[in-house]
């Protein structure tokens, strides 16, 4: 038996009352009296062997106690009530997907494709979470997440499969060439600025294989969001490293132009990670196979590979959590 579960209704009791900060309120919502409420908490914090609220005469204040247990109780009550609205009024929770993504996945690469989606799965309702945070538990919380991770997220109780890693390949707008310097060859770099995300890492390790490592590449706008410093480039402002194949609507419209084919793989890759609950999910199943097949799709026009792990075998985050 679970012993902590035998004070679910000393929490339910809790979690109203913290949240509105009054007992009165909280006995009003839950159709009870005053002193029931009173009672609850009382034996909850016995329970617990500490107080989870200063109590003064006419209000109630939360004790560093009543604020943990009032965070991690606030969603898995609010997801409670949600369910059991949807089974009230008939509907099926199987129905809608509620997925974080990062905002240049979102925007470069699954915003576009989904009115192909929808048009073959019309009943699902897909929730995006745009959310560069790096708690892999509160992500999936949602139900499901599309992560930017170094290797394959290994966290209990969860299905991951891989999606696609990126390239790094220097891109820039047509209009910021110049007749007096045409880039040629990779030290025709100079005579250009280069905008940077995060850091001058990357640069660094392009100009490293180009064969131009004294090329100055400490110098250029630095830009912590992948997707503003390709917009940027896109603005004529500079010259990127843009992550392949997030860029091929923008190379294929002619917004971007790569000048030189030599790229680097990003340390990373993009992880399709949910609960084992939600993997049974039809929702989820239709949504996942769907970006699969899309990822076969592109690759296999444009003969890119799905890179996986990072080049550096790093086991953390990737410090480009907003890819």
């Amino acid at each position: 038996m679970r012993r902590n579960l035998r004070h679910l209704n000393g929490l339910r009791y809790f979690e109203s009352a913290a949240r509105r900060l009054s007992f009165t309120e909280a006995a009003a919502e839950l159709c009870v009296t005053q002193g029931a409420v009173s009672h609850q908490i009382r034996s909850l914090e016995l329970a617990l062997g500490r107080p989870l609220f200063e109590r003064a005469q006419r209000q109630v204040r939360l004790l560093p106690a009543g604020e943990r247990l009032l965070a991690e109780l606030s969603e898995p009550f609010a997801r409670i009530d949600e369910v059991m609205d949807q089974l009230r009024r008939g509907e099926t929770s199987s129905r809608t997907l509620r997925l974080s993504v990062t905002p240049t996945f979102s925007s470069r690469w699954l915003i576009p494709r989904m009115p192909k989606f929808w048009a073959r799965h019309p009943e699902v309702e897909l929730h995006l979470n745009h959310d560069v945070s790096r708690n892999l538990r509160a992500k999936v919380q949602l139900d499901a997440a599309v992560l930017w991770y170094r290797e394959r997220p290994r966290v209990s109780n969860l299905v991951t499969r891989l999606l696609f890693g990126l390239h790094l390949s220097p891109v820039c707008a047509p209009s910021i060439l110049r007749d007096s310097h045409p880039l040629k060859v990779p030290s025709d770099l100079q005579h250009y600025p280069l905008l940077h995300e995060d850091s001058f890492r990357d640069w660094e390790r392009w100009t490293h294989l180009a064969g131009i490592p004294d090329l100055d590449v400490h110098k250029g706008q630095v830009i912590d969001d992948a997707n503003a410093v390709l917009m940027a480039a896109a603005a004529g402002h500079g010259i990127a490293l843009g992550h392949l194949p997030l860029i091929d609507d923008d190379l294929i419209a002619g917004r971007l132009i790569r000048p030189f084919s030599l790229s680097i793989p990003a340390s990373g890759a993009y992880w399709l990670v949910c609960s084992k609950q939600v993997s049974q999910l039809a929702c989820w199943r239709a949504f996942s196979e769907f970006l699969l097949e899309e990822v076969h799709l592109q690759m296999s026009t444009s003969g890119a590979t799905r890179p996986g792990v990072g080049i550096d075998g790093r086991q953390d985050l990737g410090n480009d959590a907003t890819r």
